[in-house]
């Protein structure tokens, strides 16, 4: 009998926890913890997931297109490292975006170098990128 309440004591626990975690919260107007967007257009499902702290994305977002992974984006601090897939998860391309406060607004712009691979996951191209502005481009 004891053990049967102790089940269902955690069980109610174990609800109660999962319930509390709420996806696409708000908190003082400011997005918080985990987001999931959903829309479709011309028959196809484009979902993103990630995490928000004070309406900024933090740590590993994915993209799908039809539940196939098409774009990662891992944030750290200022710069966001970027990979995009093909349909059959072969990376595309990698390179870095980087956040910057202006007077205008906050902007997000490519920098870096930017690795664009064929489907044998070789280097086909590099673009070099300075505050989104494409300053070289290589083809190999």
């Amino acid at each position: 009998m004891a053990l049967k309440r102790l089940i269902i004591i955690a069980f109610y626990v174990l609800f109660l926890a999962c319930c509390s975690c709420k996806t696409n919260k708000t908190v003082n107007h400011y997005k918080e913890g985990k987001w999931v967007y959903k829309d479709t257009v011309n028959n196809v499902l484009y979902k993103s997931k990630g995490k928000y702290n004070k309406s900024r994305e933090i740590k590993t977002w994915k993209y799908y297109e039809n539940r196939r992974l098409v774009k990662t984006e891992k944030y750290r601090d200022t710069i966001c490292y970027i990979e995009t897939f093909d349909h059959n998860g072969k990376v595309t391309s990698k390179g870095q975006s980087m956040i910057l406060e202006e007077k205008d607004g906050t902007h997000w712009y490519l920098t870096g170098d930017w690795l664009f691979f064929d489907e044998n996951d070789q280097v086909i191209g590099i673009k070099k990128y300075l505050k989104g502005e494409l300053i070289s481009e290589e083809a190999k």
